[in-house]
């Protein structure tokens, strides 16, 4: 029996502060490296089938206050879960 550990942005709420991957890649000396920015979630958008299943999320970048809609999938990770 396999475990499977749920992906960080099925938790992700409202106020959280989470790592964003960034949607392209840079490749150096044939490493890959991925750059990542800090962005503050304002709302989370369901899917079609499950509204409680997070497909995109509208987030803050919190480095320039760029207001975003990006894909679940690019969150990395929660940093600061709301409390």
């Amino acid at each position: 029996m396999e475990y499977h550990q749920k992906p960080d942005f099925l938790s992700v709420r409202a106020g959280d502060c989470v790592a964003i991957k960034f949607q392209h890649n840079h490749y150096s000396l044939s490493k890959r490296v991925q750059d990542y920015w800090i962005g503050k979630v304002i709302y989370c958008i369901g899917g079609a089938r499950d509204p409680y299943s997070w497909t995109l999320f509208q987030v803050i970048n919190v480095d320039n206050g760029e207001v975003k809609i990006i894909n679940a999938d690019t969150v990395e990770m929660i940093l600061m879960p709301k409390k």
